[in-house]
Formats: structure tokens, sequence, C-alpha cells
């Protein structure tokens, strides 16, 4: 594997609690242990895939350890892509006329981050903000189903999406989230204004306590008897619409 790594029950532990772009983690079959249950615990809050391998696989994965290191039983590796500040990704657009951000509201399929990676990368979004938790991670599944595009686009990661969106509308954006139900068609909406756009979670859509901070509500309107999209699917609609009204060519 080529991707740097963690190794260490404390030091994954840290890196847990600090943030640090985790993929994935991998545990010994024969690893037990009070602070093995507490890496659980916060990787499947943070949405982080965790695996236990056998004495081969995880000899394979500590075969850089020096004599002396005990990697005690725990591996974690780091995505390739790291996160950005939400305040940098906000500082840059500054100059743009119409900035243009996506929000991601617990997005847990990593296909599907994958492929709103690769819209977003598309149409030149100034950036995309995620949770740390309850979000899928930023892995070789997600970077893979972007084609590329996950390396072309800015990505923030937040502790609290509401203070997040707090912090765009003091500087200047509106904020607009997706929704099914809502009677605003999509076709209806004017971004020619700088504009955070909230994508909801796949099966519940965007949580209440952000669609109450959001200025505007659009839903995409149905024509056929297919009553939703996928949520990457709808997000390329989304963002086409964004461009189109802009006017933005190459």
């Amino acid at each position: 594997m080529n991707e740097e790594k963690v190794i260490g029950r404390n030091a994954v532990i840290e890196a847990l609690k600090t943030g640090s772009n985790i993929s994935k983690i991998y545990i010994l079959f024969s690893a037990h242990g009070g602070s093995l249950n507490e890496i659980q615990s916060l990787s499947k809050r943070q949405g982080i895939p965790v695996t236990r391998v056998d004495s081969k696989h995880f000899a394979e994965l500590t075969s850089g350890l020096k004599k002396d290191e005990s990697a005690q039983g725990v591996v974690a590796t780091l995505s390739k892509i790291s996160f950005v500040p939400i305040e940098s990704i906000v500082q840059t657009t500054a100059e743009n006329k119409f900035p243009f951000l996506l929000v991601l509201d617990r997005i847990q399929d990593p296909h599907n981050f994958g492929a709103i990676l690769r819209t977003a990368a598309f149409f030149k979004a100034d950036g995309v903000v995620i949770a740390k938790e309850e979000q899928a991670p930023l892995n070789e599944t997600v970077i893979k189903a972007s084609a590329g595009g996950a390396f072309h686009v800015k990505i923030a990661r937040e502790t609290n999406l509401h203070q997040a969106l707090m912090y765009m509308k003091e500087k200047g954006f509106w904020i607009a989230s997706s929704s099914v139900n809502a009677p605003l068609s999509i076709y209806e909406m004017d971004f020619k204004i700088p504009v955070a756009v909230v994508i909801g979670n796949e099966g519940s859509g965007v949580k209440r306590i952000l669609r109450d901070k959001s200025d505007m509500i659009f839903s995409i309107p149905q024509i056929g008897r297919i009553d939703s999209l996928n949520v990457s699917v709808a997000t390329g609609v989304i963002c086409y619409e964004i461009s189109r009204q802009r006017g933005i060519t190459k």
C-alpha cells in the first residue's frame, strides 16, 4: 500500500480525535482491549471502515516498522487528499462575483460521494464542505468513483455543519437547500448570487436544523413516475442549472 499510515493504538486514537484524514483502519484478529473499543467507536461515528485482518496481512501493513516498534494490533491509512480549512476556501472566493459551494449533509455511500466530487470538479464549484461524522470517508473508493475529480476540488471537513453555514452567511453567502417536497422549483431560483447549496442524506435528506437556517429551499420538478433522483444525479442537475444561469463557458 502506498498510503501514509498511522500505527499504534494511542496514535490512531489521537488521529481520530484531531480530525486527521483517515480512510481506513485495520485491526489484527487477535488484538483486543479497551482502547480498541474506543477506536471502533470513534471510527463508527466518523464513518471510517474498520477491517479485521489476519497476521500475514497485518505483517504486510507494518512491514516498515523498526524492530523496537510495536503496532499494538492497529494500523490506520490516510487519504492521499488533504482537507483545507473552510476559511481558506471562503477567502479564495472573495474575488469571485458569484462563488458557489456545495455542502454535503451525511452523504454515506462512497460512490455517491465520489460522483458528487466529480460533478463539483466538472462544474468548477469553488469548494465542497462535509461533516466529520456520518459522512463517507475520503478513501480510495471515493477517489476512484470521482474519476480523479477529488484532486481538482477543495474539500473542507467541519465538526459542525450548522456553524459552518453560519460562517458562510456572515461572509455573504446565501444558503439554499434541496428538498424533494419544496414548493419552489430549481428553475424559479436565481443563482446569480454567492451561494452554498446543501445536499441532503440519501435517505432522510437535509437535516431540519440546516433547512431552518437556509435562505431558500427548492426542489427538482418531478416529470416521470419516479418521485426522486439518486443524490449524485440530483447534484448534477443542480450544478448544471447554476452554471446555465450564470452563462459560464470554458
